[in-house]
């Protein structure tokens, strides 16, 4: 038997070997130093999820998500899992069936069916005006788990960038709606982020100070993100709403959203957002509720943290969206394969 160290040492040494042997080391590891360092100062995503779970399994991914309360609880595996997609992996699914976490529809509305959206667009207005008017809703969305009461798992804080994408798709057999004369298209919310307020201890039913629609219109979907800010405790409510990156969006294809928000109730607030890596639109400016907003030992925060499914005004019609890819970076992610976006421009 000959042992390796042996072996190696009966070969001997040459100068000019040992030579050309250093200098092909250093090559090599000159080459290997930038990626690396690159590699060590491209941020890391604080969270990610890429739907990589056993479709006959969902238990696995509604443990790490929040879903909507007021879902019943049994419905939650059936509307929320994950499927196969052609792209090649699974993907996450989200569906609303009519009446899934349905919300302030009155007894007589119940009874009569009066539904807020169909073919022909919504009836939110008309509902609204009504003594005591409320537009009922229905909902089943996932939402990043944290702790209210200690800030843990937050993602979104007031005064902190952060970066964050995900990818969606419309299949095609969503409602093909052709608003009428004097109606909206319907409200269909995909992505929000929240802060609610309160006045006296109870809720003034805030809106989302960020939130992204994908509204059904015909062969596509009419595309927008939203800010809001204001006084929603006030009486009337004083809210000021500003839509950004309006697109209609073809269905069964996959739209990456990229977004930079920095949220904040003054001026330092900004939201900008890029559609498969080309800009789209920008927001500066206040957002959410400065006075009345929640807080945490006294400081405000974002208790409704980002949210992704679909929340719709109520129809009789079934609706499922695809994702794919949710991550979220608290620092500049440039570099990063999962976000190429070119530059605002100047």
């Amino acid at each position: 038997m000959v042992r390796t160290g042996n072996v190696a040492a009966s070969r001997g040494s040459s100068p000019g070997l040992d030579a050309r042997r250093g200098a092909a080391t250093l090559l090599l590891l000159a080459a290997l130093a930038p990626a690396t360092a690159v590699a060590q100062q491209t941020p890391q995503p604080i969270f990610s999820e890429l739907f990589a779970y056993d479709p006959a399994v969902p238990s696995q991914l509604l443990g790490k998500w929040r879903i909507s309360s007021q879902l019943d609880g049994k419905l939650q595996p059936l509307r929320v899992g994950v499927i196969e997609d052609p792209i090649g992996r699974t993907v996450g699914r989200v569906t609303v069936h009519e009446g899934d976490g349905l919300d302030g529809a009155s007894q007589a509305m119940l009874q009569a069916r009066r539904y807020v959206c169909d073919s022909e667009g919504s009836r939110a207005a008309a509902v609204e005006a009504e003594p005591g008017g409320v537009v009922p809703s229905e909902r089943a969305e996932i939402q990043v788990r944290s702790d209210r009461a200690t800030g843990a798992g937050e993602l979104v804080k007031f005064g902190q960038p952060v970066w964050y994408r995900f990818s969606f798709k419309i299949p095609g057999d969503w409602p093909r709606d052709v608003p009428a004369a004097g109606r909206r298209l319907c409200r269909t919310v995909i992505h929000q982020i929240k802060q609610d307020s309160f006045k006296g201890g109870k809720s003034c039913d805030a809106s989302p100070f960020f939130k992204i629609e994908a509204r059904p219109l015909g062969e596509r979907v009419r595309f927008f993100a939203q800010v809001a800010a204001g006084a929603p405790c006030a009486q009337p409510p004083i809210v000021t709403r500003t839509k950004i990156c309006r697109r209609d969006l073809p269905r069964e294809s996959w739209t990456t959203v990229q977004v930079r928000l920095n949220p904040a109730h003054d001026a330092s607030g900004r939201v900008d957002i890029w559609l498969n890596g080309a800009f789209c639109g920008d927001y500066q400016g206040p957002m959410a509720d400065r006075d009345n907003g929640a807080r945490r030992n006294g400081a405000p925060f974002i208790n409704a943290q980002p949210r992704f499914g679909i929340y719709r005004d109520w129809r009789s019609e079934t609706q499922t969206i695809y994702f794919d890819k949710i991550m979220f970076w608290n620092a500049d992610p440039a570099g990063h394969p999962d976000w190429s976006v070119r530059p605002p421009p100047e």
